[in-house]
């Protein structure tokens, strides 16, 4: 598995979001207009708020679109947490996953450009070493 390094700027959106929703963040990636947090299990609840109240915080003081995902150590589990679209399965072989949808569903889990699909997979390899992802 890689370990995530963070840069300052990194550390800082961390402690920002643990401060404003009082949940630990266990890996988190920044990009230009998004932000992706993944809490322990349990903790999105809480760290969303009654009503959103507590993200649109964090997304105010980020200015970047937030999304909160549960870790999970079962992989299947954590990649069903991940994918915003209903899934009809997950293969799972050695260090690669590929997870079948509804056709419909795939722009959904791809998204523009391919951006939440490399989101996905940045977040699989830092948190289950997985090295493949592919959308069927």
């Amino acid at each position: 598995m890689a370990t995530a390094t963070y840069d300052t700027e990194m550390i800082r959106n961390i402690n920002l979001f643990e401060s404003i929703t009082d949940v630990e963040v266990r890996d988190a990636i920044i990009k230009e207009d998004e932000a992706y947090f993944v809490v322990p299990e349990g903790k999105a609840g809480m760290a969303i708020g009654k009503g959103g109240k507590v993200v649109q915080k964090v997304q105010e003081k980020l200015g970047r679109d937030i999304k909160i995902y549960e870790y999970n150590d079962n992989l299947g589990a954590f990649i069903n947490n991940l994918v915003p679209a209903d899934i009809r399965g997950v293969d799972i072989e050695d260090d690669k996953v590929t997870i079948d949808v509804p056709r419909d569903n795939k722009g959904r889990v791809v998204g523009k450009n391919g951006q939440k699909i490399e989101s996905i997979r940045e977040i699989l390899q830092r948190t289950h070493g997985v090295e493949e992802v592919t959308v069927e």
